[in-house]
């Protein structure tokens, strides 16, 4: 009950924008869109608001902007009166549970979000819920500046705070909910583009079953694009509906919001919108010339309107510039030769399986028929671009690798397939109703199909805790002191980064507690010597298999006073801690054991 309440409060924000400024010309399900969309734009926004003022999160303020929410809300739907809601909300509502239940049974299994991002988002979260808004930095627990996009962890920390679950359990949770309403918002952009609610729907249930982004997404923990890709197909058909339609100043609003939401999520969705945006001038170059004469309305109405998002979210952006070498970046680079050779394998993998190869055909159809029509180029010509920067040619765009522009290639692919299958029947068929029966037909075929390939999203080998790591690590936390120190063990990520391989990974997010796996978050810091020292410790953490002069080095240096260590999983296990004089275990829970270092000065 408590969690339902707290995805409404949420929703709060956005549903009140809507009832006093929402376009009644949108069907169900494109509302549906704005206001989620709106409200995570808002919250993200909000939050930043308030770490520019310097003023904390308290629940009576938080109690009192969910109230006023509420009440303009409320004042909202009465001023509407009947003519709020109309039959396609119920089949949007509809759509998006049945949506939910796909993504929540898909994640069923998993007591931990997955893989190693999602440890330094839960982290991040911790610190949200802990300082009361946004902070400047993640000390304790890690040092330095902080200057990340954080549109996901404002989100995921209000609603942690709301439901009164764990951040690792939020994450998880609202994650999944998210990737449900990625479908919506591939909707809203494609009704937009194509005035059909056939393609608008097709569009959405392949994003939702047949493409596996963006389910997959679940077993890398990339929630922050995940919100970033929620967030942009709904700012770019607000962008064309502001262009088309440029008569109400709530409109340039609404896309404000969206495009400082869009910025604020993650940096490679606010490349794409500005890149979208860059087209539309494009576009507006040609009509003019087409027409020779300028017509000012459209663009500045865009303008205006982004701009005013990028002011919003200037304040983070300018953190950004400041701490991060984002500035120092090439635009444009080509890779070396040597390494494509197996990237063409791995993109294959990101947009496939076979349901996802069907579609790419179906969406060339697509692409190609509606390429030259001058209404339909800036989406064509953005997704033409997304699609060639996703295959490994060599070439990067703003330092961007191609497989980035594959992880979101599932927007153009299932919006152009949807455009190239109804354009196609209508072409072939000229009797509508048979026309819109093999529409169906062909939709539930392919769905029912990608479905049973995209049925297991989560890859096994990205699961690095189980509930044995659960109850360990809540054991620690009632159990051991705050500055307990402990040894984990430890295996190569990459770019001089070591990981955590089981559930001591999480020790920091979950615990509060230091270990030799502080997430992979750790080389944001400013601080080049803690990146250096905690590297050097993980890479000689990877290496102990005994209780030698090298484990007994590293506790010494590293202030050890706890191992974690589980069964199976890592170098150094149980059975070469019998008989290590000095370490005692303490507990085990089914197959994670934890040990005290009794004589933390004891060397060989």
């Amino acid at each position: 009950m408590r969690v339902g309440l707290a995805f409404a409060a949420l929703l709060l924000p956005g549903l009140a924008w809507w009832l006093w400024f929402g376009d009644r010309r949108k069907d169900g399900a494109q509302a549906l869109a704005e206001i989620i969309t709106i409200s995570a734009s808002f919250i993200a926004l909000g939050t930043l608001g308030f770490y520019t003022v310097r003023l904390k999160v308290t629940p009576l303020l938080l109690g009192l902007v969910l109230g006023l929410c509420f009440g303009i809300a409320l004042a909202g739907l009465i001023r509407r009166g009947k003519g709020a809601f109309n039959k396609t909300w119920l089949f949007a509502l509809l759509g998006l549970a049945v949506a939910l239940v796909w993504r929540f049974w898909q994640a069923r299994d998993l007591v931990f979000p997955n893989w190693v991002d999602s440890q330094h988002h839960v982290l991040i979260i911790r610190k949200m819920i802990e300082f009361g808004g946004l902070p400047s930095t993640l000390e304790p627990y890690l040092p330095g500046p902080f200057y990340y996009h954080f549109g996901f962890h404002a989100v995921g920390a209000l609603f942690s705070a709301l439901s009164g679950l764990d951040p690792a359990a939020s994450v998880l949770m609202l994650g999944q909910a998210i990737s449900a309403c990625v479908g919506l918002a591939v909707y809203a952009l494609a009704k937009q583009l194509g005035k059909d609610w056939r393609i608008g729907l097709l569009a959405a249930v392949f994003v939702t079953f047949v493409t596996k982004m963006p389910g997959y997404y679940l077993s890398w923990g990339r929630y922050t694009l995940l919100i970033g890709v929620m967030i942009l197909p709904v700012a770019m058909a607000e962008a064309i509906r502001v262009w088309d339609n440029h008569d109400h100043w709530w409109q340039l609003a609404g896309l404000s919001l969206l495009t400082a939401g869009t910025l604020l999520s993650h940096y490679f969705t606010a490349f794409l919108f500005v890149l979208f945006l860059a087209l539309l001038g494009i576009r507006w170059l040609v009509e003019t010339i087409r027409s020779k004469s300028a017509n000012w309305k459209p663009i500045t109405s865009v303008a205006i309107a982004t701009f005013t998002g990028l002011v919003l979210a200037s304040r983070w952006y300018y953190r950004i510039f400041v701490y991060s070498s984002a500035a120092s970046r090439p635009v444009f680079r080509v890779m070396e030769a040597e390494p494509l050779k197996a990237s063409w394998d791995y993109l294959l993998y990101l947009v496939g399986p076979v349901s996802g190869y069907v579609l790419i055909a179906f969406g060339l159809i697509g692409l190609f028929w509606t390429a030259f029509k001058i209404k339909k180029f800036t989406f064509q010509a953005w997704a033409a671009l997304v699609l060639f920067f996703s295959l490994p040619t060599g070439f990067r765009l703003m330092n961007f690798r191609n497989d980035y522009f594959a992880l979101v290639a599932f927007i153009p692919i299932a919006i152009t397939s949807a455009f190239g299958i109804v354009l196609l029947l209508g072409k072939l068929i000229t009797r509508k109703r048979l026309s819109n029966l093999l529409i169906l037909l062909i939709g539930v075929a392919l769905s029912v199909s990608g479905a049973l390939q995209n049925a297991r999203a989560v890859n096994t080998e990205t699961i690095l805790a189980t509930r044995s790591d659960l109850e360990a690590l809540k054991w620690i936390e009632t159990h051991t002191p705050e500055d307990a120190r402990f040894f984990v063990n430890t295996t190569y990520w990459g770019f001089d980064v070591y990981r955590g391989v089981d559930g001591g990974g999480w020790i920091l997010p979950m615990t509060g507690r230091w270990s030799l796996a502080p997430t992979i978050f750790y080389p944001m810091v400013a601080d080049r010597d803690f990146i250096r020292s905690v590297a050097d410790l993980g890479m000689r953490a990877s290496s102990i298999t005994e209780c030698g002069d090298d484990f007994w080095l590293l506790v010494n240096d590293a202030g050890i006073n706890y191992l974690y260590i589980k069964e199976g999983v890592g170098s150094l296990q149980p059975n070469a801690l019998i008989a290590c004089e000095g370490v005692d275990q303490l507990i085990n829970i089914e197959d994670v054991h934890i040990y005290l270092i009794t004589k933390p000065g004891n060397t060989p």
